[in-house]
């Protein structure tokens, strides 16, 4: 009882630290707190995960208002690591044993930099690039060799549905306000065209980001509805109806499309209906409270005779005549197109990592945008074409035997029982896959960050049962 509360006071001070650090807005307090959350980390590292789940989906938010936080997530997982290879130094062996998914990922990352350099990419830019694609997979490689209790996988998921809410609540505000309240000022006075402003950004400062995260949180936490009753059950269906407004007030399609595919197959896999009518029912409740927040909202905006252009255009105009031309002049098939061409002039390994739409070149720009007559400022939106362009054919395959495995670990969770957690890796492979259609699925911090943790929770159940 001691230790469990030991690291609930662990939990809160880490928590009161980072909020101090937000309020005062100091780059060195925030560094000194960053030193502080990794001395909890090396003292539990529950805490330093449940830490994670919390900073990464606040991430933009934080270190907007404190830019000293920027590598405080980035230091909790290398003290992680650290942890990691001490814990194991009787078993160095065990530090090396590599999934097959797992060489699959190092080879697609030594393609891309071997091809950037030959490129002429910046160093700085190359390292951005790898962090994006390495970072939480580190995550997974603590998680698969430490113990992990029941009790901290519930708080995992109780903190993921409390902190999704808390980010809900804040979206029906920006909402309600037009993004004037309760947001950074540079969040306040950015320029958003007509289509974007109705969309909630959330603190995640992005419309897909913020679905892809609540979809997530979603998902998760419908296993707190089989853990409570009474009144604590209710108040997860209010949360969870709360949760669904505000993913529908995202009006992000892509996410949409990767929930109705996961739903069909879902159906086909488990053919469970009854299981779905509490669901359909928090459908139906966030249905009318988004109805209720979006008529609030447009008389508010009409009040104050600001922007009150409707948002669902996005869904109704998903696939118009319209939308097609302006995503071929400046849009997904406009960067398809100079992806293709891209590739075509360098087709065995790309052109390297930080060279085509991914966060690397967005941030320091690329050396082959002028050459290709490309816009330094795209983002491809698209994991498969900025794959093909920054990395060939050989980082295709790379990419795709990495798929591959993971699909073949499903199938094998699958066969083992068929239970929450078949469902929910089910659910990341699926919003991976779809995903990657419309986002750098791989560079998104959030998704990568559960989709690695619930991985290596499965290597754990695999070694349970090979021991039993």
């Amino acid at each position: 009882m001691i230790f469990h509360q030991k690291k609930m006071i662990f939990f809160i001070i880490s928590i009161l630290a980072v909020s101090l650090s937000v309020i005062s807005g100091n780059s060195y307090f925030a560094l000194l707190v960053s030193g502080l959350l990794i001395i909890l980390t090396f003292l539990n590292r529950e805490t330093g995960l449940l830490l994670l789940l919390l900073y990464f989906p606040l991430r933009p938010f934080l270190i907007e208002m404190n830019p000293g936080l920027k590598i405080t997530g980035d230091l909790i997982i290398l003290a992680l690591l650290i942890w990691t290879v001490y814990y194991n130094r009787n078993n160095i062996r065990s530090l090396f044993q590599f999934e097959l998914f797992e060489i699959a990922l190092f080879a697609f990352c030594i393609i891309g930099v071997i091809s950037a350099l030959i490129t002429g990419v910046e160093l700085i830019s190359i390292i951005s690039q790898i962090r994006a694609y390495i970072l939480l997979y580190l995550v997974y490689y603590t998680v698969k060799r430490m113990p992990i209790t029941d009790e901290f996988i519930f708080k995992s998921i109780l903190l993921t549905f409390i902190t999704a809410v808390i980010i809900s609540l804040h979206g029906f505000v920006e909402k309600i306000s037009d993004k004037t309240f309760l947001l950074p000022e540079a969040w306040i006075n950015r320029t958003l065209s007509a289509t974007n402003h109705v969309r909630v950004y959330g603190l995640l400062k992005g419309p897909n980001e913020l679905a892809l995260y609540l979809l997530i949180a979603f998902i998760l936490s419908l296993f707190l509805l089989t853990r409570f009753s009474g009144w604590k059950k209710w108040s997860v269906f209010a949360g969870l109806s709360i949760i669904g407004t505000t993913f529908f007030l995202t009006y992000s399609r892509g996410a949409f499309l990767s929930l109705i595919i996961f739903f069909i197959i879902y159906l086909l896999l488990f053919r469970n209906i009854k299981k779905l009518i509490p669901v359909a029912a928090i459908i139906i409740s966030s249905t009318v409270l988004f109805f209720a927040v979006t008529t609030i909202a447009e008389s508010v905006q009409e009040t104050m005779n600001s922007n009150n252009t409707t948002g669902y255009k996005r869904y109704t105009e998903a696939f118009s005549k319209d939308t097609g031309e302006k995503s071929g002049t400046d849009g997904r098939i406009y960067y398809v197109t100079k992806a293709i061409e891209v590739f075509k002039s360098h087709p065995i390994i790309g052109t390297g990592f930080g060279t085509f739409g991914g966060a690397a070149a967005f941030a320091y720009s690329s050396p082959i945008y002028e050459k290709f007559n490309i816009n330094s400022r795209i983002y491809s939106d698209n994991q498969y074409i900025l794959t093909l362009a920054e990395t060939g054919i050989i980082g295709v395959l790379a990419l795709s035997i990495f798929v591959l495995s993971i699909l073949f670990i499903i199938i094998k969770a699958f066969k083992q029982s068929k239970d929450q957690l078949s469902i929910i890796l089910i659910f990341f492979f699926t919003t991976m896959l779809v995903g990657g259609l419309v986002y750098n699925i791989l560079e998104n911090d959030t998704f990568m960050l559960y989709y690695f943790l619930v991985l290596g929770l499965t290597f754990q159940r695999f070694n349970k049962a090979k021991n039993h």
